[in-house]
């Protein structure tokens, strides 16, 4: 079905549309918009109007999106005042363009006005007198802190998603973005799709990298640029790489890899079976005893970090994969996913209901790490499972990866030793 919003075939004009729209529709969201970013230029929105693509009072007067040359993008006024709105996304905006609209709404009668400029990125080359510059995510992040008082917010934001998923899709948004990292919300009402897990963990990622402790703690590369295309392969992720690591292909050293599934999102340190020798040496040389030792002082860093959250799991993985072309799906030919804390009961009592402990799970590990012969790859982390008590279904959801990700520096620095 088509969005109600999607009544241009402009990416801008469709977004502004929804903006405008929105904030027509509920004085109380247009309020708090105008407290927000315009300074409280107008003390009473009762009696505003708003139009769109046209000048204040002249409705009809634009009907061919193609041929809006000298018209703002909106316009919001009264008797007195008159709010011009002026928003781009990848077209470049310049200051006569905005000179222009002011100049032909001061003809209209309005002596009194003031303009605000919606871009993808922050302005810093335009500076005019009645005008502020402020960008989509800051919009989006508005929007996100209303969702709770209007539903025409929560409706801008559903669009802000769908608009954004489809410029990506269309190559139109090939850089940056216009919504911001805001938590994963996947329930029974909001299902996992591609495109909305793929947006998420761009997202995800890009403020993951903003996490300076992940640098000084494990020496991640936060300018790592990842995978780069993103497949739909049941569930999306992308990875970390490390400073210490050669500039080679990801499968033969250490990574982390970050995910969002239909039912859960997390990390994992992935210690691939085409891993270099010197990292193989260094976690081979491991006796049993320090090696439980080590995965013991993981399991500890997740219990200080989560306690015992039930959307959480600590775990470790074992899979062997073939792949019968380079870009085609892989087939599983084995796999093993349990929970670290079945091998300490330290942290199996702490569960409920009380995890069995069972340490032959982890001597499996232990005894692939020294006698693996098969295309196998280990790794270990957590899951983050989108149920009531999820975790990571709020702006701070970054932090709970990257603290899952710190949680694995035992590891980290056995194999970098």
């Amino acid at each position: 079905m088509r969005n109600i919003f999607d009544q241009y075939s402009q990416p801008e004009n469709r977004l502004t549309h929804a903006l405008i729209s929105s904030l027509n529709e509920d004085k109380e969201l247009l309020s708090s918009f105008i407290k927000k970013f315009c300074n409280n230029y107008f003390s009473d929105v009762s009696s505003l109007k708003i139009d769109q693509q046209t000048l204040p009072g002249l409705k009809s007067l634009q009907n061919l999106e193609g041929d809006k040359k000298g018209l703002p993008d909106g316009v919001i006024y009264n008797d007195e005042k008159c709010l011009i709105i002026e928003c781009k996304i990848n077209l470049e905006l310049t200051e006569d363009q905005l000179i222009r609209h002011e100049r032909t709404v001061k003809r209209k009668g309005f002596d009194n006005t003031f303009g605000l400029t919606i871009t993808k990125d922050p302005i810093s080359n335009i500076n005019l007198k009645n005008w502020i510059h402020i960008t989509w995510k800051e919009v989006y992040n508005w929007a996100h802190e209303e969702k709770s008082k209007s539903n025409w917010s929560l409706k801008l934001l559903d669009y802000f998603n769908v608009a954004e998923n489809k410029m990506v899709e269309d190559e139109y948004l090939t850089e940056g973005s216009i919504t911001e990292f805001n938590g994963i919300h996947f329930d029974k009402e909001n299902e996992y799709t591609y495109l909305e897990g793929k947006r998420l963990l761009k997202l995800l990622i890009k403020k993951i990298k903003l996490n300076k402790e992940l640098e000084k703690q494990l020496n991640i590369d936060l300018k790592s640029k990842g995978r780069g295309s993103i497949k739909d392969e049941g569930g999306v992720w992308d990875i970390l790489t490390f400073n210490n690591s050669k500039k080679t292909n990801f499968t033969s050293q250490p990574h982390a890899t970050i995910h969002i599934s239909p039912e859960n999102a997390g990390m994992h340190l992935a210690i691939p079976n085409g891993m270099s020798g010197k990292y193989k040496k260094n976690l081979k040389s491991l006796t049993w005893a320090k090696f439980e030792e080590m995965v013991f002082n993981i399991a500890k860093n997740y219990s200080d970090n989560f306690n015992n959250n039930s959307a959480f799991r600590p775990s470790i993985e074992i899979h062997q994969r073939r792949w019968p072309s380079i870009n085609a799906k892989y087939f599983s030919d084995g796999k093993i996913n349990f929970d670290l804390r079945t091998a300490f009961k330290e942290f199996a009592s702490m569960t409920k209901p009380e995890i069995k402990v069972q340490k032959e799970w982890l001597k499996i590990v232990y005894d692939f790490i020294q006698n693996k012969n098969s295309n196998i790859q280990i790794g270990f982390g957590a899951e983050f499972y989108f149920t009531k008590h999820n975790m990571i279904n709020n702006k701070e959801g970054d932090q709970i990866i990257a603290r899952s990700l710190l949680s694995l520096k035992p590891l980290v620095d056995v194999l970098f030793k």
